[in-house]
């Protein structure tokens, strides 16, 4: 870890635990760059997507009070869905199984930066020819976790917030523990985001909780992990299906209800991963050895599923390897210093050489041409950036659907009409690519 934080990957606290007891816990670098405050064990950072296990939590508290039930349709408790034909078919499990046909954000073209739960319902009801059969198969929904946050609200009779913190937060003792709902919540201790070009990513707070949003410790979610081998909030035979997949009838499932459930070995892994802006987290609980790994970061891009595959291979004295360090931000630098057509020359040296050490995937170069497309509103460069991960992933809809708006962005209306296309033609679903050339139409 202390290799990671000088190689610039890694800027958080980390927890690791085995058989109940803490065999690690450290933090490093700085939780605000601007006050100069160090990142400690205690600090609270964003946990992302982490809170979707504490939604599902929520839900499966009022079953084991026989206030709800895991198959009730959602229309059941959330009024304005009661004439819809979909949300009569959608049941609170399939919410929670991500097997609701319900979209993403983005493929239902929904910007939820400022939306409401009043906003979200209704926007709901006007995509709903954009849903896909419900258990038909496993597609990942935000918009779902936030309409079971509704779910808890109006049968719970509290504020999801109140909620947690009465039955869950003070119960467990996460007692640094937050929803962000509102401005007063985030103090001076609380971890600052940041991009990983080292700009402000902080995010706002949330209107629609459920999906995201909560702030946390690596010693509160530690104490999240060990309530879960009890039954202090629900019973066992409640967790046992949490901890089991959804049933999909068309490809496979590895999500219960806010979990990542995997069997390896005959040992069963339960793991999820949180992304909000600058901010990311990981949780990973091996119930068979009773192992625990915990990460909070505010620096983007942290590679967590390699550092805990490295983990877990330290922990029964196995060979590790360091994760790869980003090729987006080691090209960054290179076009602040020497310019873009440098930078292009270091990609192919890095890409040729014998011992890769850096990651120059698709997602990389994406993520570096939108930093200088919006970030440094350097579009020239940015087009030649995304011109290269097309010849690089000529497969991939989403490179072309990200040169499109760079040509778009330029007012070269043609250029980025043919990469829409090319977008679409690739993928079908790519909705935005598709938005975009109605619009130019």
């Amino acid at each position: 870890m202390t290799t990671l934080f000088e190689r610039g990957q890694f800027n958080g606290a980390i927890l690791v635990a085995r058989g109940g007891k803490i065999i690690y816990r450290k933090a490093f670098g700085k939780a605000n760059a601007q006050t100069g405050a160090g990142f400690t064990p205690e600090t609270p950072s964003n946990i992302g997507s982490v809170t979707k296990q504490i939604t599902a939590m929520a839900i499966m508290m009022l079953a084991d009070q026989k206030k709800l039930g895991f198959d009730d349709p959602v229309s059941k408790y959330i009024s304005e869905f009661s004439h819809s034909t979909h949300f009569s078919k959608i049941t609170l499990r399939h919410l929670l199984t991500h097997t609701s046909g319900i979209p993403d954000y983005g493929d239902l073209a929904i910007d939820d930066s400022n939306l409401d739960q009043e906003g979200l319902i209704a926007d709901l009801l006007k995509k709903e020819d954009t849903f896909t059969a419900p258990g038909l198969r496993y597609r990942y929904s935000n918009p779902g976790y936030a309409l079971l946050a509704i779910v808890v609200e109006r049968v719970s009779g509290k504020r999801f917030t109140g909620f947690l913190e009465q039955e869950i937060f003070k119960p467990v003792g996460m007692s640094d523990t937050f929803v962000y709902d509102g401005p007063e919540k985030k103090t001076a201790r609380a971890a600052v985001g940041y991009d990983q070009f080292g700009n402000v990513d902080d995010g706002a707070p949330t209107r629609i909780p459920g999906d995201g949003g909560i702030y946390s410790t690596v010693d509160d979610l530690f104490n999240w992990d060990q309530a879960l081998y009890t039954d202090k909030l629900v019973r066992y035979s409640t967790l046992s299906e949490a901890f089991t997949p959804g049933k999909v009838q068309e490809g496979s499932s590895i999500y219960g209800f806010g979990w990542n459930v995997v069997k390896e070995d005959g040992n069963k892994y339960l793991w999820h991963q949180g992304s909000q802006s600058g901010f990311r987290a990981f949780i990973e609980r091996r119930l068979t050895d009773r192992v625990t790994v915990i990460m909070l970061t505010n620096k983007g891009n942290s590679k967590r599923q390699d550092i805990d595959a490295a983990i877990q291979n330290i922990l029964v004295a196995k060979p590790y390897t360091l994760p790869k360090q980003s090729g987006a931000e080691r090209l960054y630098k290179t076009i602040h210093e020497s310019g873009i057509q440098a930078a292009v020359q270091m990609y192919d040296a890095l890409k040729n050489a014998r011992n890769p050490d850096y990651d120059l995937g698709e997602s990389e170069l994406n993520t570096l041409g939108y930093q200088l497309l919006y970030g440094d509103k350097r579009v020239n460069d940015a087009i030649a950036i995304f011109k290269l991960n097309t010849a690089e992933h000529p497969a991939s809809s989403n490179a072309f659907d990200s040169l499109g708006e760079a040509y778009q962005q330029n007012g070269e209306k043609n250029l980025a009409r043919n990469c829409y296309q090319t977008a679409v033609r690739l993928d079908a679903t790519n909705s935005h690519a598709a938005a975009m050339l109605r619009d130019l139409r």
